[in-house]
């Protein structure tokens, strides 16, 4: 039974966003990381941020979540007291809601892998949210990598603190301003604001671990709920992303350069549950062959 420090749930309305939610939400890939931008890596890179809406997506073979279990995991004491406070009431909604119902239109049953490989046979319906617990990381330095972030999951399952993961977990991390994650020189909160990834165990598919790494960038909760939303909606559809722009098994639903379904679509959206509304991106449908362009509620 792993220790959940808290849930909480309230009832607070949407604070402003000091972060300009303008900036688009496709990914670049960097090594084997799918990263959300930030104005400084487009600076850095000189590279332009591309327009959205572009698809298809097409299926390779890998898997999705059916029936995502969501672990909200705070690392250590000094992460920001509103994220501790109001995102268990924000991924409670979200997994629960018609944006996830959206995602249905990408489970695996009646597809097969457009390189030929098999179907996961899965349909994607709701999930749930299992608790906030807040980590006493055993990597407690200031800046880290993403093998020292694994690394870390892995000891906390291990030692009772996380629940155990399966086909369906999905870790949601959030860290404090004073922890700087480094993906092969590209700094967070400077060159990115987000990403997901797995990390596989070289055992069984249920081994693998599935997490969303979510810096605070002082830019607003606003811009949070944009980002884990981002994250959320491309680890259910596309649990292990594309090491480079060639996607492949064990990559699920990707377009033909591996961008993942926000990847693509630049545009905001409003989550309710009726006492508090969040921002979340949209994503792309194959259905409409363009961006999800609604609002949505919950549950």
């Amino acid at each position: 039974m792993f220790r959940s420090v808290r849930t909480v749930f309230a009832t607070c309305g949407v604070a402003v966003a000091a972060f300009a939610l303008t900036i688009p939400a496709q990914a670049f890939v960097i090594g084997a990381y799918h990263i959300l931008p930030l104005p400084h890596y487009y600076e850095k890179t000189g590279r332009q941020p591309p327009g959205g809406g572009d698809g298809p997506l097409y299926y390779y073979g890998g898997s999705v979540f059916s029936n995502v279990k969501v672990v909200t995991v705070i690392w250590g004491d000094a992460v920001n007291q509103e994220t501790i406070d109001r995102i268990p009431v924000f991924t409670a909604a979200i997994v629960n809601s018609t944006y996830m119902d959206q995602m249905a239109e990408y489970g695996t049953r009646h597809h097969k892998g457009v390189n030929g490989h098999g179907s996961t046979r899965q349909t994607i319906g709701r999930g749930s949210y299992l608790g906030e617990v807040q980590i006493k990381p055993k990597h407690n330095g200031a800046q880290i990598a993403d093998a020292d972030i694994q690394r870390e999951l892995s000891f906390q399952i291990r030692s009772g603190a996380l629940p155990t993961n399966d086909l369906d977990t999905l870790y949601m991390i959030y860290f404090p301003s004073s922890v700087t994650i480094d993906l092969d020189g590209l700094i967070s909160c400077r060159d990115f604001g987000a990403y997901h990834f797995a990390k596989r165990t070289g055992g069984l598919r249920s081994d693998n671990l599935f997490y969303a790494v979510e810096p605070e960038c002082n830019s607003g909760f606003d811009y949070l709920t944009y980002a884990a939303s981002h994250e959320f909606a491309e680890a259910v559809t596309d649990n292990i992303p594309t090491p480079g722009n060639i996607p492949d098994f064990p990559q699920a639903w990707n377009d033909t350069s591996g961008a993942e379904a926000a990847d693509l679509c630049p545009f905001e959206g409003t989550l309710t549950d009726g006492k508090n509304t969040w921002t979340v991106t949209q994503y792309y449908l194959n259905s409409i062959l363009g961006c999800s362009m609604g609002n949505y509620q919950s549950p």
